[in-house]
């Protein structure tokens, strides 16, 4: 029988190195480096990942952002609970934080389907789920595609 999780990622940006430095909502879980690469052209997203802690802390790891070409734009989202409707969630306005398992899950299969230039991890493509995923990226997701399925990106 068809059931897969649904989540909702709903992502917040662009916001500016400086401006992002006010990023410490603790629900913001995943972040987004976009720039330009020589390859991939501007605004492509360069590396996703999660935090555990606030999107500002883990930005100042990044120390590649100053040697960037261009200035880098940021975007952090927070994810929803699993839901099989959209009007389960509907009226959710913010979304708490999610068990560590989904962030991580997220995470994995929006790298592998986006494949970013600077993200080592993840790309392989060697994860594979229990169950059905289906991911949608709303709000201000740059260019990330708006929906993403483990049915699609996993073997």
């Amino acid at each position: 029988m068809f059931k897969p999780q649904y989540l909702n990622v709903h992502w917040y940006g662009p916001h500016s190195v400086e401006d992002a430095k006010k990023l410490d909502d603790p629900n913001l879980v995943l972040y987004m480096i976009c720039g330009t690469h020589g390859i991939y052209g501007k605004s492509v997203p360069l590396y996703i990942g999660k935090t555990f802690r606030a999107v500002s802390q883990r930005l100042g790891e990044h120390k590649w952002i100053e040697d960037e070409p261009d200035p880098v734009q940021l975007y952090a989202a927070a994810i929803s609970k699993p839901f099989q409707a959209w009007n389960e969630i509907e009226n959710d306005e913010e979304y708490s934080i999610p068990d560590n398992r989904i962030i991580e899950e997220v995470e994995s299969l929006t790298i592998f389907a986006h494949q970013p230039a600077y993200n080592a991890r993840c790309k392989g493509g060697t994860q594979s789920l229990d169950y059905d995923l289906v991911i949608f990226n709303t709000g201000r997701r740059s260019t990330l595609l708006p929906e993403i399925s483990s049915m699609y990106w996993y073997p």
